[in-house]
Formats: structure tokens, sequence, C-alpha cells
């Protein structure tokens, strides 16, 4: 059990990017780094960097400018690991915020549907202070 979006849990998810074959092959193109956090949370994001469509590092962000930013509230990451919201609704409705390039994020939109909804294969603990 990881508590969500901790240097931890973003070293478990890239296990299952990496799992993902499916995911590897249609990022075969892609390469970007890609930050992700907790709304009003920004001091404590994580990152994963996909060389290629493989994972290739996963850690605690830093200061330097990511080709993608996502953040959202931790129920609305919640309901999007759990399914219960989808990641082009939660897109167009803001409450998945995003940052970075739209063409390419459109470009990888069902790779994108589907790594979000892998956050959902790595135990997670929701409770954060």
């Amino acid at each position: 059990m990881y508590k969500f979006l901790s240097e931890e849990w973003i070293k478990a998810y890239k296990e299952e990017w990496n799992k993902n074959q499916k995911l590897k092959d249609e990022l075969k193109d892609f390469s970007a780094s890609i930050k992700y956090y907790i709304e009003g949370k920004e001091d404590s994001a994580v990152h994963l960097i996909v060389k290629n469509g493989e994972a290739v590092e996963a850690g605690k962000a830093d200061s330097k400018n990511y080709d993608f930013e996502l953040w959202a509230s931790l129920e609305n990451w919640k309901k999007l690991a759990t399914g219960d919201m989808g990641p082009k609704a939660a897109m167009l409705t803001k409450r998945l915020k995003f940052k970075g390039s739209m063409i390419t994020a459109m470009k990888y939109m069902s790779a994108f549907e589907d790594s979000l909804k892998m956050m959902g294969n790595v135990p997670t603990d929701w409770d954060i202070k």
C-alpha cells in the first residue's frame, strides 16, 4: 500500500506502466516528462519520464519545466483511478487540470486514458493529510 502520489507510489506506477505492452506500443513515438500532483500540493509533486513509450524514471518532481503537468483534487484523482470518472470527461469539465501540448495529448488520447486508468492497479492508500 502506497500513499497516493508519493515517491514509492510513482515508482510502483512506473512498473505498472512498463508491464503494459499495449500502452508502450501505442506510445512508441512518444517521449515526455510528466508531472503529477494533488491540487494545492504542488510542493509534493512526482514525475514520470517516458522515452519512446517506456517509463524510464520516476520520483520526486523538481522545479524544472515538464512537458506535461496533470493535477486534480484528491477526490477527483480517486474517481479517475477507480474508473468512476473518465479521463476525457475529467479534462473537459476541468476536474483534471492539464498543462502541455493539447495536440500531442489528443494524438495519444486513448493511451493517455489507459495510463490514467492504470493508476487503479497500484495498491493505494488514499488517506492523505
